[in-house]
């Protein structure tokens, strides 16, 4: 099996530490022979910016977005602005694992336009408020498991659901 690169981008302001993004790379960095970047970006032309730059995205496998969801209006928080399913840049997860570590985003009204603008084969996320150490739990766990065990995301998410880390996180799976 490849390796099984993951993209991890920080969106919590620096301001609430200990940030999520940053914890989960050092201990993945410790705990991993794959390949885990770290970027943290502010605001949504950054974000974009860097989705859209086909080269640098297509190293990865595997894209983490740490962040705050929108209870009210289904978008991606950033420390400077938001960013609404729509309006993610088009293609840019193809084929891809995308996992959601940002409240409530894991709820339909996020995940279905999500998915169908950046074309994500898996999308991960909590569908309602998480605590970040359950968060950063959940998802320790899925990268031991994907990466370190070679285990397939499905496989993976459910062993990261049985590791007793709260936030009722779903799987949703792009058919075809």
């Amino acid at each position: 099996m490849s390796k099984r690169s993951v993209l991890i981008i920080e969106a919590i302001p620096l301001k609430e530490d200990p940030v999520e993004g940053d914890m989960l790379s050092k201990v993945l960095e410790m705990a991993s022979y794959d390949y885990f970047e770290l970027h943290g970006v502010s605001n949504k032309s950054d974000l974009l910016e860097m989705l859209e730059d086909r080269q640098f995205m297509r190293r990865f496998r595997i894209v983490h977005l740490s962040g705050h969801g929108d209870e009210d209006g289904a978008n991606f928080l950033l420390p400077r602005g938001s960013v609404n399913a729509s309006e993610f840049p088009e293609g840019c997860f193809r084929n891809r694992t995308v996992c959601l570590s940002a409240c409530t985003l894991g709820k339909t009204s996020f995940v279905r336009p999500f998915m169908e603008r950046t074309s994500a084969r898996y999308v991960i996320g909590p569908r309602r408020s998480v605590y970040l150490i359950d968060a950063t739990l959940f998802f320790l766990t899925f990268y031991y498991w994907t990466n370190r065990r070679r285990l397939g995301i499905e496989a993976a998410y459910n062993r990261a659901v049985r590791s007793g880390a709260r936030g009722d996180f779903t799987l949703w799976t792009r058919s075809g």
